[in-house]
């Protein structure tokens, strides 16, 4: 499965806009996302880091992202469980984000 699909259904998974832009930019780095990273696109995108991570989470759930240790490399799964928990208190800010000190890379 290309990095940039989705389920097979109509009904769009994750923002593709967003989607291509994070692969262009991993793709540019030639290295995984970091939440430094993420608040960088953030700010020169002018979109909520919340909606980067949002995404992020949710190509990692499908499986065409994930989500690791930034020490080791160790994959961390995440769920929807995870997700909903991020989003309890309401709408995701760039400080959610120090929680995500791991790295984020297309899985290819």
């Amino acid at each position: 499965m290309s990095i940039s699909m989705q389920a097979q259904d109509n009904n769009p998974l994750w923002d593709e806009g967003i989607s291509s832009y994070l692969v262009g930019e991993y793709q540019k780095q030639q290295k995984p996302l970091t939440s430094t990273d993420l608040q960088n696109i953030a700010n020169e995108w002018a979109v909520r880091a919340g909606d980067l991570l949002e995404t992020l989470f949710l190509m990692s759930i499908s499986g065409a992202w994930q989500y690791c240790d930034a020490e080791d490399g160790s994959p961390i799964e995440l769920d929807e469980e995870a997700l909903d928990a991020l989003y309890a208190k309401g709408r995701v800010s760039a400080d959610d984000m120090k929680e995500f000190d791991g790295v984020w890379s297309p899985v290819v």
